[in-house]
């Protein structure tokens, strides 16, 4: 799902959230969303990437979403996840 809730009103995200935690244990569902407080609520596993210019994006750190959001390994997953650039 690439940004599932753009411009969505609250409850029409909140629908969409509850429709993907029903999905959950029956499929895999990936979401691309700068939302920072969406990927938290609805995510279990979550990668952070990064682009620079003339450089393809990668993989700056990915796992378990309480660990990405509550303790990122890398500097600039920190300063993402909390706000800080981005």
């Amino acid at each position: 799902m690439d940004e599932p809730c753009s411009a969505l009103d609250p409850t029409s995200t909140n629908r969409i959230e509850e429709t993907i935690s029903e999905l959950e244990n029956q499929v895999t569902i990936v979401i691309v969303t700068h939302n920072m407080q969406q990927a938290q609520r609805v995510s279990r596993n979550c990668a952070f990437f990064l682009a620079a210019e003339d450089t393809p994006g990668h993989i700056v750190e990915s796992g378990p979403t309480e660990q990405v959001f509550g303790s990122p390994n890398d500097p600039r997953t920190s300063d993402y996840v909390s706000g800080r650039f981005g």
